[in-house]
């Protein structure tokens, strides 16, 4: 049998004060027919006293039985006080209140205690009707008749009640037993759908690794034009595929609540810059033209999440460029000063594409929606994007919408309130890192890795830059490499055989001497919520996923170098 929950025990509880509060009434009552106090209104006040402390204790000690056989005893006790008083018997008026009893028992402690109150009460009932045929009835003048048919139409009552009470009880913990099970059946769903996914992310990231790591180095090297542009479209795919598995991953802990917003210090400048420079390429190639411009009162820095605020113009960017044939595609940032402070931003996307049916302005917000049918087989796409975009802006305070579609384009707005940045000591910081930096050219870096690929495309990046670098391919060797030799940073991945990365670097924070103070950058294909911060807590000094960018993988070296130069 399952036991009952907080809320029903609320609802036992509940019912018991009704009941008090019903005796409270019926004093009233009882005053005006008896013209004052009586034998009845002290028994009242006694039950319900008793009922107000059993309920008190059973808050206390949270035991369902201990309280049934309370109640049992001053429904037994109470009605047998009644007719002790005045010999009614079988005609006391309390009688009816018996027939309560199995129905309450079994709301209180099951239909077991149902049956034990029917056999209660069908002793109970005896009883008084003993004493009904054993002294001169006092209501019924007719003999033991009238006494008779009372005994057995009080029996009768019992009985359904307690038919009643057993059937009750057994559809009401069905349920509740559907539903635990239910409950238990979707949190193993739950918890098989997060296992897979961060399997998969780990399995797709590692060899995306490759294709987009690699291009990049290609790009960066000195290839013919005509290889370059192969190289492009290489890595451009690649980028297709992440942006899809992106998506999955952010719509899955959108749903499941572990998605979180990390606000820090951002130029909104920058981000309109970086978001339209980001598919210039792309727009040119179908002959678009693509611009972005700033107006209004907007600081310098605001107090932003920077990566979902790009990914989120990212989208829609993608989306006006994927659905404009010719034209052009815009993105507007407007910003105005509020009186409290804060800075209020719009941000306008603009296209000259074949617009959006007004019925489809709220669908296309819906998962796997893309509008009018077909539109997947002709353009591509998931349907992803613009959900994931107005959960993202939802949980940052913010709304997007579309503003206007006909036939000569369409409008996105992306409104959103922020407060400026005004750490100077971070700013500075991140000044720092942009302009100067610490020269890479000439660092002695340890990478421990085990995949081959991963291997070759970070030893592509380091080199290019000018940077030492030693593989090792598992904790332990990563360990015992450091003792034996100095280096300057360690790069870590997070799953490698034997001794895995958190570990390895636990291991070497507990060596003794400087050696334990080394630069430890996370290198992980693991971008579920958490993987960070599981990260810094084990003692690494940074995080960066798979798939590497050149880019990306610089930046984030040189943030570690530069913070721990400041500290």
């Amino acid at each position: 049998m399952i036991r009952p929950r907080r809320a029903c025990g609320c609802a036992r509880f509940g019912s018991s004060l009704a009941i008090v509060v019903m005796q409270f009434s019926n004093l009233a009552i009882l005053t005006v027919t008896n013209n004052g106090w009586s034998f009845e209104h002290t028994l009242t006040v006694v039950v319900c006293s008793l009922t107000l402390a059993g309920i008190q204790f059973i808050r206390w000690h949270k035991n369902v039985f201990s309280y049934w056989i309370f109640f049992t005893c001053i429904m037994v006790g109470g009605v047998l006080a009644s007719v002790w008083h005045d010999l009614h018997g079988i005609n006391s008026p309390l009688v009816p209140l018996i027939a309560l009893g199995p129905v309450m028992s079994g709301f209180i402690a099951g239909r077991r205690a149902a049956w034990v109150f029917w056999i209660i009460g069908s002793v109970l009932l005896c009883v008084l009707f003993l004493i009904s045929i054993t002294h001169p009835p006092v209501v019924a003048g007719a003999g033991y008749i009238m006494e008779s048919k009372r005994f057995f139409q009080a029996i009768f009552t019992l009985s359904l009640a307690a038919i009643i009470a057993v059937n009750l009880h057994e559809r009401l913990y069905s349920t509740l037993r559907e539903m635990r099970m239910n409950v238990e059946r979707a949190n193993r769903a739950e918890a098989a759908k997060s296992e897979f996914l961060a399997t998969m992310s780990h399995e797709l990231r590692t060899p995306l690794n490759g294709v987009i790591g690699l291009t990049d180095a290609l790009i960066g090297g000195d290839l013919p034009a005509h290889e370059r542009d192969l190289a492009q479209t290489i890595r451009q795919s690649g980028e297709s595929l992440l942006l899809i598995l992106n998506d999955l991953l952010d719509l899955s802990k959108v749903e499941a609540g572990k998605l979180s917003i990390e606000l820090g210090a951002c130029d909104p400048h920058e981000l309109v810059r970086h978001a339209v420079d980001s598919w210039r390429e792309t727009a040119g190639a179908k002959g678009l033209i693509i611009n972005g411009n700033v107006s209004g009162d907007i600081p310098n820095a605001v107090l932003i999440d920077d990566h979902r605020m790009s990914q989120i113009l990212q989208n829609l960017i993608s989306n006006g460029v994927k659905f404009t044939s010719y034209g052009h595609v815009s993105l507007h940032l407007h910003g105005s000063r509020l009186a409290d402070g804060r800075y209020h931003l719009d941000f306008r996307i603009t296209d000259t594409g074949k617009g959006i049916p007004p019925e489809m302005f709220e669908r296309i917000f819906e998962p796997f929606e893309q509008g009018e049918s077909g539109t997947t087989r002709r353009y591509g796409g998931t349907g992803l994007g613009l959900p994931i975009s107005r959960r993202l802006t939802e949980l940052m305070g913010g709304t997007i919408r579309v503003e206007r579609s006909d036939a000569s384009g369409t409008t996105f707005v992306l409104s959103l309130v922020v407060e400026m940045e005004t750490d100077a000591s971070l700013a500075s910081v991140n000044e720092k890192t942009a302009s100067e930096g610490v020269a890479l050219k000439g660092l002695k870096v340890l990478v421990a890795e085990d995949n081959e690929v991963n291997r070759l495309v970070v030893g592509e990046f380091l080199k290019s830059w000018g940077v030492a670098a030693d593989f090792v391919v598992d904790g332990a060797s990563c360990v015992e490499r450091l003792k034996q030799h100095p280096y300057d940073l360690i790069l870590m991945d997070k799953h490698m055989p034997g001794m895995n990365g958190v570990d390895a670097t636990r291991a070497i924070r507990a060596l003794p001497g400087p050696k334990s103070d080394i630069p430890i950058i996370a290198v992980t294909a693991d971008a579920m919520p958490g993987e960070r911060n599981l990260m810094l807590a084990a003692g690494m000094n940074e995080f960066i996923s798979k798939p590497l960018r050149a880019d990306a993988l610089r930046d984030v070296i040189l943030l570690t170098l530069n913070m721990r130069a400041a500290a």
